[in-house]
C-alpha cells in the first residue's frame, strides 16, 4: 500500500539570455532537495550497478587521452566545476535527448548543492554501445570513458539514468 504524500515539483521555467546561449532560472526556483516521503533517503537497488561499470578505470584512472578517444561518438562532453555546469557540444543527438540529459544533471546541481564533484563526462545519445570490451584487452587497454543510455555484457559504454530515472 502506498502511503499518500505530496510530491514535489520542480517545473524548468529558464529564459534564455538575449546576447548569449547561457540560460538562467528565476530566483525563486527550488535549490535545495527536500524528500517529501522517508524512502527517499534510500537509493533504488539499481544504483550499485555504477561500481561495476566503473570497473575498468578503477586501477589506473582516467586520462586525458581517455576523454579524447571518447569524443569520436560522444554528442557533448559536461564539466563540473565548483557546482557549475559546462557543456561543449560535439553533434546533434537524436530528438532532444542531450536537453533532458542536462536538465538532469542541472537537477542534480540545483538539489544537492555541493555534492557533485568537479568532473568531466563525455555522453553519446544513441542507444547502442560502441566501446566494446574485446578492443581494450590487456594490462595497456585504454577505454575511453562513455556515458549513454545503453550498454551490455559485451561492452564498456557507462550507463546513465534516462528520463525515468529523474522522477525518483
Amino acid at each position: 500500500m502506498r502511503k499518500n504524500h505530496k510530491e514535489q515539483e520542480f517545473p524548468l521555467r529558464c529564459t534564455k539570455g538575449e546576447k548569449t546561449e547561457t540560460q538562467t532560472c528565476p530566483r525563486d526556483y527550488p535549490t535545495k532537495h527536500n524528500p517529501s516521503n522517508q524512502n527517499s533517503h534510500t537509493c533504488p537497488s539499481f544504483f550499485r550497478w555504477i561500481h561495476e561499470d566503473l570497473k575498468p578505470w578503477r586501477e589506473k584512472g582516467i586520462t586525458r587521452e581517455m576523454l579524447g578517444g571518447a569524443k569520436r561518438t560522444a554528442n557533448f562532453k559536461v564539466v563540473i566545476v565548483d557546482g557549475k555546469m559546462y557543456v561543449e557540444k560535439y553533434r546533434k543527438s537524436i530528438q532532444t535527448r542531450d536537453v533532458f540529459t542536462l536538465w538532469g544533471i542541472l537537477q542534480l546541481l540545483r538539489l544537492y548543492p555541493g555534492k557533485l564533484p568537479d568532473l568531466e563526462l563525455m555522453f553519446d545519445c544513441e542507444d547502442r554501445p560502441v566501446i566494446h570490451k574485446g578492443n581494450f584487452q590487456g594490462p595497456n587497454a585504454s577505454p575511453p570513458p562513455l556515458f549513454r543510455y545503453c550498454s551490455d555484457q559485451w561492452s564498456l559504454d557507462i550507463v546513465f539514468p534516462d528520463w525515468s530515472f529523474w522522477g525518483w
